[in-house]
């Protein structure tokens, strides 16, 4: 607070600083990630290159705000975009070296026919249903073909399915063509089968690392070079990352927040208690209003025993269930069925459309009078007359189904209206009903209960908030490099000192602050071009309760660390290999100290057993009481019975094995089918593997950051 005094009395400094800040500010996102130098570079510069073709800007927004314009999470969409934008610029690459294309004729047939492409069935199929929208398909097939009123964002959307739709088919293609290729030959087939089918009975000793004495056995920055360098794979990192140390305020709601939200609550209660639109109020209250009766059992314990003693239209509350005060009242209590079996007959109508409302009318009402008089003819008729094609071959029969399975008037009818034996005309979303209640099942008489409920979120208050912003502010203005700022945040107990993982360019996530906009203004500054190892983000970073939306928390970041391209330091690395490399020496020691091949001899010098392990074959990734030891196994196999293998250097120690009994596999009975089988499974990875491959062999730049 004392900050902010010095403010008030040295305006003329602010004034300076603010114009000062504005220069640097423009120069800086400029010359930045995200800018595009002075000279409006950006213009000229392509989000990415893929396979030697440019995504110019303009394009790639333009995709975004077609697939993507309602997304919650923008970072998260342009991420899918462009791994979608890399497999599709590759895949067009690929295809035209094949010369594959993809004809009008295949395109009609994979957007409206028969082969309809996966890209048009998912994003056509009724979720709710999960039945393909046919009637829609063909009408926006209409539309193009009589070139009628088109929608300009119907034409933009269809445009880019088009494209994904190509992308799908060609990738198929290129992989049902790579697919052909793949061949199992006799003795692979049988190899394979030999592996799965033949058993061994062995006899180890183990040495573990543990029990093998360290003695003057150094690791050195040498061995782990060396090891970098053996396992450059593994280890070389393909682009720069950066580390960051940040620092977080939590905001937790005050004793004085909750009595405050406590009295809310309590006056809200009293115009809960009178009003007579509970559903309204309800909702308008933070709260919910149930369309469906529950029993006893079914409810929150927090009021169960108290509903046995309500009225209709009583309340019962304040209460607190996790981080809210709530209030229940009770709008209705019946008797009502457990479940209930029914058939229906729906004839669809679309909205707003009178026509068909009117016909849907007339062929409900003519059903609806033939069944009055012979309800047996129920199953025939929603045969012939039904517009639910998910049961209408079944005679409308939905089965059994719980109380809030149906929408709202369809339930109404069949739980509390309605009754066993009738048949009901119902109007709803889909259309119009005729509803023929065939059985109503009471699992026992006790009463279910309909109950609306009120809400008050127990949150942080402005004040709160706003005094943890002000310790943050007060770190960053007077601790400006990290390690000063580390020290400082130390001694205050309400703020957290933590670190992220390695950061990479395009990163919106961390594992702890999550995903979202700030994080990626967060990431954006630890890769400004004029971050510099030390330095400290002058901005007080805020992160919104998603549910609630109050600032649960303030995070302030500095710069930790830069790792370029290539191989990691020593320094960088020793924590995590220095144990393999040490385990690795030892090994080597142990080996030359091993003689003779009598496994009792060498267990006991080592202090160890001999075990025995039955009925292994080759395909056994990990055998309990040995770990994961592939060496061991195939020693197994290829040493005779009674012989004694050299010393293996295993993956959790030092191994001797002596085959005890071995069962051969056999003749294979079907060479055929075991070849389609091998083969098969092949296949059916090779989609992935194979477009893995061509993202290697394919040249991607990725210039994201200059814009997002």
């Amino acid at each position: 607070m004392a900050l902010i005094g010095k403010i008030r009395n040295n305006m003329w400094l602010v004034f300076i600083i603010i114009a000062l800040a504005t220069a640097s500010f423009i120069l800086m996102d400029a010359m930045g990630p995200g800018g595009g130098g002075l000279g409006g570079a950006n213009a000229n510069t392509p989000v990415g290159v893929v396979a030697g073709e440019k995504i110019k800007q303009m394009d790639f927004e333009r995709t975004y705000s077609t697939l993507f314009s309602n997304a919650p999470n923008p970072n998260a969409s342009r991420e899918a975009l462009w791994n979608y934008l890399i497999e599709d610029g590759i895949i067009r690459k690929e295809a035209d070296a094949l010369g594959m294309q993809i004809g009008n004729e295949e395109m009609d047939e994979l957007q409206f026919g028969a082969n309809m492409s996966p890209v048009i069935r998912s994003n056509f199929t009724n979720p709710n249903t999960g039945q393909l929208d046919i009637a829609q398909l063909q009408q926006i097939k209409n539309q193009f073909e009589t070139s009628g009123d088109i929608n300009p964002n119907l034409t933009n959307f269809w445009n880019e399915q088009a494209k994904q739709v190509k992308k799908d088919q060609l990738q198929t293609k290129i992989g049902s063509m790579v697919q052909k290729a793949i061949y199992t030959p006799n003795w692979l087939a049988e190899t394979g089968y030999n592996e799965e089918n033949a058993q061994v009975d062995i006899a180890v000793v183990k040495i573990p690392f543990d029990n093998i004495p360290t003695g003057d056995i150094v690791v050195s920055d040498g061995d782990i070079t060396e090891y970098l360098t053996k396992n450059k794979k593994t280890f070389e990192r393909k682009e720069e990352v950066r580390q960051a140390t940040y620092m977080v305020f939590d905001i937790y709601p005050s004793a004085s927040d909750s009595a405050q939200l406590l009295t809310q609550i309590k006056e809200s209660i009293k115009s809960f208690k009178a009003t007579v639109n509970d559903s309204t109020f309800a909702l308008a209250n933070n709260g919910f209003y149930s369309p469906v009766f529950g029993k006893v059992e079914q409810l929150d314990e927090f009021y169960t025993d108290k509903l046995p003693t309500f009225e209709v239209g009583g309340v019962y509350g304040p209460y607190q269930m996790a981080n809210s005060f709530q209030a229940v009242k009770l709008i209705d209590k019946q008797i009502l069925p457990d479940s209930v079996k029914a058939r229906h007959i729906l004839k669809r109508v679309a909205a707003g459309d009178a026509t068909q409302l009117s016909e849907a009318n007339r062929i409900i009402d003519s059903l609806h009078n033939v069944l009055t008089s012979n309800k047996s003819k129920f199953a025939d008729l929603a045969k012939t007359f039904s517009d639910d094609a998910t049961n209408n071959s079944q005679g409308g029969d939905l089965g059994y189904f719980a109380q809030g399975a149906m929408v709202k008037p369809f339930n109404n009818v069949c739980f509390k209206e309605g009754r066993e034996g009738n048949i009901y005309k119902v109007i709803t979303q889909f259309g119009i009903h005729l509803v023929y209640i065939e059985d109503q099942l009471y699992n026992d008489r006790a009463p279910s209960y309909q109950l609306a409920y009120i809400n008050t979120p127990i949150i942080p208050g402005k004040e709160t908030q706003s005094d943890g912003y002000d310790v943050m502010l007060d770190l960053i203005s007077n601790y400006p490099y990290l390690s000063e700022l580390k020290v400082a945040a130390d001694s205050e107990p309400r703020v957290a000192i933590k670190t992220t993982p390695d950061l990479h360019i395009n990163d919106y996530n961390t594992p702890d602050l999550g995903d979202g906009t700030t994080t990626r203004d967060i990431v954006k500054w630890v890769f400004n071009r004029n971050t510099s190892i030390n330095d400290v983000s002058q901005t007080v970073y805020e992160y919104t309760d998603p549910v609630n939306y109050f600032t649960n928390k303030y995070v302030i970041i500095g710069l930790e660390k830069i790792s370029p391209p290539g191989l990691p330091k020593v320094d960088e690395v020793r924590s995590q290999v220095e144990f393999t490399i040490l385990n690795d020496k030892k090994a080597k020691k142990a080996l030359t100290e091993i003689s003779g091949n009598d496994l009792n001899t060498v267990a006991s010098k080592f202090n160890v057993v001999v075990d025995t392990f039955r009925n292994l074959n080759l395909l056994n990734n990990f055998v309990a009481g040995l770990g994961s030891e592939p060496k061991v196994l195939g020693a197994g196999f290829g040493l005779s019975i009674g012989e004694v293998s050299s010393p293996i250097h295993g993956n959790s120690g030092i191994f001797l094995v002596k085959p005890l009994s071995k069962i051969e596999a056999g003749a294979v009975s079907d060479i055929s089918s075991l070849k389609r089988k091998i083969s098969g499974n092949k296949k059916s990875t090779l989609q992935f593997s194979l477009l893995e491959a061509l993202k290697e062999h394919h040249q991607v730049k990725d210039n994201r950051a200059v814009f997002y």
